[in-house]
């Protein structure tokens, strides 16, 4: 479906903006959720319980460990297209972008939003939102012009890029605990 033609030009353009605008409404949620649970709780405690939730999911996606995520597994219904050649694009990617109306190929976001929640301040809330919104973004768009079969590669490389990405993810997290 995303490789067709109608993915080109103005409707490619709104499903990025529309994954870029989903990954910053679901950090506005979760800053605005986390303000109340930020507040019986010390922050050394709270960046020992995002550094844990990084640790268990680096060993899951090492498959060290074994565990269910919550997620939506099923994908966003084709019916959004219903509005059109621009609104329809950006409901696709606006509902995408939010990571929770369809698959996560990664345990990460969660970490990501765990911390967004219980650590970050708005800004870094709406840069993570917009991170994820890009990384999704970046996916789609490697997975539409790559010259073979992605999934496959995907396959092969998934489990050791991710906890690559975790570990990076962690030394940042350290890096900001250390500084604020």
């Amino acid at each position: 479906m995303l490789s067709s033609p109608v993915w080109r030009g103005t409707p490619a353009l709104a499903f990025r903006a529309g994954l870029l605008l989903g990954g910053a409404i679901t950090a506005a949620a979760l800053l605005v959720v986390g303000s109340l649970l930020r507040v019986p709780l010390p922050g050394w405690l709270r960046w020992a319980l995002v550094a844990l939730a990084l640790a268990a999911l680096l060993l899951r996606e090492a498959g060290v460990l074994r565990f269910t995520l919550p997620e939506n597994r099923r994908l966003v219904p084709e019916g959004v297209f219903r509005l059109g050649r621009l609104l329809g694009p950006l409901q696709f990617g606006l509902e995408m972008g939010t990571g929770v109306r369809t698959y996560l190929p990664s345990g990460l976001p969660y970490a990501a939003a765990l911390a967004v929640l219980l650590t970050a301040p708005p800004a870094g809330a709406l840069w993570t939102g917009v991170g994820f919104g890009l990384g999704r973004a970046l996916m789609t768009t490697a997975a539409l012009r790559h010259p073979g079969d992605w999934h496959a590669l995907w396959g092969r490389h998934s489990a050791r890029l991710a906890v690559l990405l975790g570990c990076a993810f962690l030394v940042s997290l350290a890096g900001a605990a250390l500084t604020g």
